[in-house]
């Protein structure tokens, strides 16, 4: 999918700074999405010479310290990026607690940050 939209920006003209991917996993398959996640952003960079950020994650808001782990576990594996060229991770709506039956938050049903975000503390 990666390949076929920016090689349609490319021929096309198009240009950019920045390809921004998300990654929403469950508990059960982080890890194999991560491995896939990161073997997408190196054919990113060394096809197209473009920094990659990782800009949406989020995972079951009841599975704090699954999430953490797999937060730890991409933050690793994007700062592993040559030349730099992993340029980080955001949590999208970490503060969200069932909002909207949103439950991919990292705060608790008090409005507390769960221990998920501990991995952005290393």
């Amino acid at each position: 999918m990666f390949e076929y939209l920016f090689d349609g920006l490319k021929n096309n003209g198009g240009k950019w700074d920045i390809i921004g991917m998300s990654l929403y996993p469950t508990t059960a398959n982080y890890t194999t999405l991560d491995a896939q996640c990161l073997s997408n952003i190196n054919d990113m960079v060394s096809r197209y010479g473009t920094p990659v950020m990782v800009v949406e994650v989020g995972m079951e808001v009841d599975q704090p310290a699954i999430t953490r782990s797999f937060l730890s576990d991409i933050i690793t594996k994007v700062n592993s990026v040559s030349g730099g060229n992993g340029l980080g991770v955001f949590y999208w709506e970490p503060e969200a607690y069932n909002w909207q039956s949103y439950g991919l938050g990292a705060f608790d049903n008090t409005g507390k940050p769960t221990i998920a975000l501990d991995a952005f503390g290393n």
